[in-house]
């Protein structure tokens, strides 16, 4: 089971935005970051695998995940800013939900 999809072309900007930015561990932690009006949000940071941790490989960078948003988003989807509509990279869950809060205008 693939816990994490990218394309080449995703791989490839995300590896340039890495070098870009001078990362040279590329050893890749998935967080959540709570709710939003379009649904969970995700973030990243460089960090290496805890205990209970999942690492997936993608040629030479390492996605860490805690086991737990595996298994409540099924797993993330890197898309690339042609992939995204041209708006940046972008980190998706594979299970995808409906923003949730209701305490912002749009969302009514």
């Amino acid at each position: 089971m693939t816990n994490v999809t990218i394309s080449e072309e995703a791989y490839n900007e995300f590896r340039a935005f890495l070098q870009d930015n001078e990362i040279e561990d590329f050893s890749i932690r998935i967080n959540f970051a709570g709710n939003s009006c379009s649904g969970p949000a995700f973030n990243i940071s460089v960090d290496g695998p805890k205990e209970g941790d999942v690492v997936e490989k993608v040629n030479d960078i390492s996605f860490v995940m805690e086991k737990d948003l595996i298994d409540e988003f099924g797993g993330f989807i890197l898309l690339s800013t042609e992939e995204n509509d041209g708006r940046g990279l972008s980190l998706r869950p594979v299970f995808e939900s409906e923003g949730g809060c209701s305490s912002c205008p749009g969302c009514h």
